[in-house]
Order: C-alpha cells, then sequence, then structure tokens
C-alpha cells in the first residue's frame, strides 16, 4: 500500500547525486510529428527515447512462438486447411504470427519517452498520437526492473510510482541503457522537487 504524503520532499526517497549527469545517447524527437502542445514554452526537454526495437519483438513473442508450434503440429500430423496444401496451411499459420508483429512494429513507431524539468510524457498513438504526462513532482518513486529477457540483452523496464494511491504504476519499456536513464530521471525529479519547494 502507498502512503499518501503532503509533502513532497517527503514522499520522494531519492539520494542526491554529487556528481554531474550521466551521458545517454538521445534520439532526435521528430517534432513536427507530435502532437500540438506536448511540450510548452517553459520546458526544457531533458531527454527524448525510443524503446528498443526489441520491444515489438517482445509483444509478440506469445503470436510467433504459437505460430511456430501450430505449423510444425500441422505439419507432423498432415492435417492441412480445406483448399490448401501442408506447405501453405503452415505458411498461413506463420504468416499470422507475423503480422501480429508487424503491427507491434507499426505501434512501436511513433512511441516516444519524453522527459522534461517539470514532467514526464509517453506519447503512442498510430493514426492520432497522444500524449499522457505525470509532474515530476507527483513521482514517488521509482525502480529499475529488467525482466530476464531484457537484462540479457542490456535492457530495462523503468516504472513509476505516483503519490496518488489509485494511480497504476506506468513504465518505460525495453530502454537501452537503462542505468544511465534511470539517473538522468531521478536526478530531474529531485531538482523538480527542490524548485517546488522553493516556490
Amino acid at each position: 500500500m502507498i502512503e499518501t504524503a503532503t509533502d513532497p520532499r517527503k514522499s520522494v526517497a531519492f539520494a542526491a547525486a554529487s556528481e554531474a549527469p550521466p551521458t545517454v545517447s538521445e534520439a532526435t524527437l521528430p517534432w513536427a510529428a507530435l502532437p500540438g502542445g506536448v511540450v510548452d514554452g517553459g520546458e526544457i526537454v531533458i531527454l527524448a527515447i525510443k524503446p528498443s526495437m526489441w520491444k515489438p519483438v517482445f509483444d509478440s513473442a506469445t503470436w510467433l512462438v504459437a505460430a511456430c508450434l501450430m505449423a510444425a503440429v500441422l505439419t507432423r500430423l498432415g492435417a492441412a486447411l480445406p483448399g490448401l496444401s501442408l506447405t501453405s496451411t503452415a505458411q498461413l499459420v506463420l504468416l499470422a504470427g507475423f503480422a501480429r508483429l508487424g503491427i507491434a512494429v507499426f505501434r512501436w513507431v511513433p512511441t516516444w519517452h519524453v522527459l522534461t524539468n517539470r514532467r514526464i510524457i509517453d506519447i503512442h498513438g498510430v493514426r492520432a498520437p497522444a500524449a499522457v504526462s505525470c509532474p515530476l513532482i507527483d513521482i514517488r518513486n521509482t525502480y529499475l526492473r529488467p525482466s530476464p529477457a531484457e537484462k540479457l540483452l542490456g535492457l530495462g523496464s523503468i516504472l513509476f510510482i505516483s503519490k496518488h494511491d489509485g494511480d497504476q504504476p506506468r513504465a518505460w519499456r525495453c530502454i537501452s541503457r537503462p542505468d544511465d536513464v534511470h539517473a538522468r530521471i531521478r536526478r530531474a525529479i529531485e531538482q523538480a522537487i527542490d524548485q517546488h519547494g522553493a516556490a
């Protein structure tokens, strides 16, 4: 159970970093493709990154494995769909799995994670990109939680816990160089809390 704190300085337990923020390879954010008003004139973009290209593979893994197993079973049993040869049946089943991968790639393309001096922003959506944000001073804590597959590939997921009890943890998944990204996020939150307290 997450306890709600009234003082944002007490609601976030971050260790102060004495060294400069770590360097992270940042992708160039296509501002023209973003929804209007995502970042206002007073915000400074600290980080703009995309999930790793492995994310569509992870998102489609169940479909791909199921398609391969089904194709193997159908081939082993010699069972073909009506009107199709055994080879065509197996190819059709595999095509369904790879079609799911194609959809995941299509969804990955417009996805961005943005860190500003005020908020974290998640941008997603194919037809009409949408931005969902959370003020840094509302983030109670962050956790680096790589899955076994992510850890194997040097990736990681960063979870954000809001100070509001009803909020579900949001996550940046399949992030490259997760330790560096996480360190920059924590530092940005510390600085936002300091500025908020001084205001």
